[in-house]
């Protein structure tokens, strides 16, 4: 969720660094929001965290012998949990080598069906051939990328013909105004919510992919929201200096965001190459 840089230094550094290890606790073992069916669901964290990346896996539909792109790989939870189940050929990408390191790091035994490898990799700039994956991913990860275009077009051109596209993310509904849109400004260093639901679908379109299915859960994910703004809290309180201060400033925004700004929506995205 918030931006990785793969050179940074200092405090700043380590707050960049640091994210995936408070989201990991936050959130289950996962780096991604969870789904609950509804308000009886009493699933925990971890399993409703799982929930969504089985949803977008689903949306997927792999087949063995495929090879998918998981875009802003994180740590590998996800491309794990799809390889445990599915015998398909998996390569990560993200610019932060320390997520790049945990996720190369995770064991995979030899009888699970399918194997995933993760390298430092810029999706706005991707480095792989044309037609090179049958499918690819994007769970929260387009937010962070400053040329979304830029990189959505990258996607499509190494999709092979007939491929899908998934993405899970924040969007808005429309666009913000007066004081709420100069906040977004602020909290755009942190969040990149900035694209609305109608500008993704453009985007895909003029990347050369049909969008074929948008379902918004965002009732379905608003749990997470609480005790991801209470691991920005306790990082806060366990770190000093600017790190402290950047902790805080993402709690207090997303405190804001996640529960103030009725535009924010979280939905599903899928789209297949011409």
């Amino acid at each position: 969720m918030l931006t990785q840089h793969r050179h940074t230094s200092g405090d700043v550094g380590t707050f960049y660094n640091q994210h995936t290890d408070v989201y990991d606790r936050a959130l289950g073992g996962n780096i991604h929001v969870g789904y609950w069916d509804d308000d009886t669901d009493d699933s925990p964290m971890q399993a409703a965290t799982d929930r969504l990346t089985d949803l977008v896996t689903e949306r997927l539909a792999p087949f063995e012998g495929q090879h998918l792109l998981d875009v802003g790989c994180g740590h590998g939870s996800t491309a794990a949990r799809i390889v445990a189940h599915h015998a398909v050929q998996i390569t990560g990408i993200s610019v932060s080598d320390y997520q790049v390191n945990l996720a190369n790091s995770r064991p995979q035994p030899l009888e699970l069906p399918g194997r995933a490898t993760f390298r430092l990799a810029d999706a706005m700039e991707n480095p792989f051939d044309d037609e090179t994956f049958d499918s690819a991913y994007a769970i929260e990860s387009l937010m962070h990328m400053k040329d979304k275009k830029a990189a959505l077009g990258h996607i499509a051109r190494v999709l092979r013909p007939g491929g899908r596209l998934v993405i899970a993310e924040h969007s808005l509904a429309g666009e913000l105004d007066g004081p709420d849109a100069a906040r977004m400004a602020h909290a755009y260093a942190y969040f990149k919510f900035s694209l609305t639901t109608d500008t993704y679908g453009e985007l895909l379109r003029e990347a050369g992919l049909e969008v074929v299915d948008h379902t918004d859960i965002t009732e379905n994910v608003r749990r997470c929201y609480e005790s991801m703004i209470s691991g920005w809290r306790d990082a806060a309180n366990n770190s000093s200096g600017e790190t402290s201060r950047e902790w805080a400033t993402a709690a207090d925004l997303g405190h804001w965001f996640f529960f103030e700004v009725p535009e924010l929506r979280y939905g599903l995205l899928t789209a297949v190459r011409h």
